[in-house]
């Protein structure tokens, strides 16, 4: 009888102890579900100030206005951008690239852009959600804003190499950091190895996303 009593205090103190396991297991489940789940969730603002800081949008800004810079220092005129833009080579080489040398900035572009979808994978949800166009990737946009641009561009790019955040007199540069990375994604996207287009394109970009400060002096 001792023996049987004794068997079943053990056998009641594994069940205790089972269910124990079990609902521990499952509340930490629950709770890796519920952390993984706040990873993921796509939050727009956090979005917006995550890539306020991020190295690699300055970068491909660098690299737009050494485009801008070196095509204004070459006379590069919007005529000869409508006749050579679906040509990659003769367009480059109004900027006196090779094909090497362009492709050497392309890829750079690329893998910046690459960079930022990496660190940010939000970027991926915002795409999908908002289904971005690129507006100012045609040819004649191209052209067009470049006829505008090589004028304002001229005095800033000349004096400094790189465009002031503020401008005399503007309010302080705004800009809406997500449609910036995709729009300038979409460039890249869209001119392949055309560094010229991307450096137009981008300006077009920043021109909508932007407000304030350079953007003002700059944009249309």
């Amino acid at each position: 009888m001792a023996m049987m009593f004794g068997k079943g205090i053990f056998i009641t103190m594994l069940a205790v102890f089972v269910s124990a396991l079990v609902c521990s297991c499952g509340a930490d489940k629950a709770s890796l579900t519920a952390e993984r789940g706040a990873e993921v969730a796509y939050d727009p603002e956090k979005l917006e100030r995550d890539l306020e800081g991020a190295p690699e949008i300055q970068a491909l800004i660098a690299i737009r206005d050494d485009m801008a810079a070196l095509a204004i220092a070459r006379n590069v005129t919007a005529d000869e951008i409508r006749a050579t833009a679906l040509n990659a080579s003769l367009s480059n080489g109004l900027l006196g690239f090779t094909e090497a040398d362009a492709q050497a900035v392309a890829n750079r572009i690329d893998e910046l852009i690459e960079s930022l979808y990496d660190r940010f994978p939000a970027l991926s949800e915002a795409e999908a959600r908002s289904a971005p166009e690129c507006e100012v990737c045609d040819l004649e946009s191209i052209a067009s804003s470049w006829e505008h641009l090589s004028k304002t561009l001229a005095v800033g790019l000349a004096e400094q190499g790189r465009l002031a955040d503020e401008a005399p007199a503007k309010g302080k540069l705004v800009c809406k950091m997500t449609q910036l990375v995709l729009g300038m994604g979409l460039c890249a996207a869209k001119s392949g190895a055309n560094v010229l287009f991307y450096s137009i394109c981008s300006y077009g970009v920043f021109c909508g996303a932007c407000d304030g400060g350079v953007a003002d002096v700059i944009c249309p």
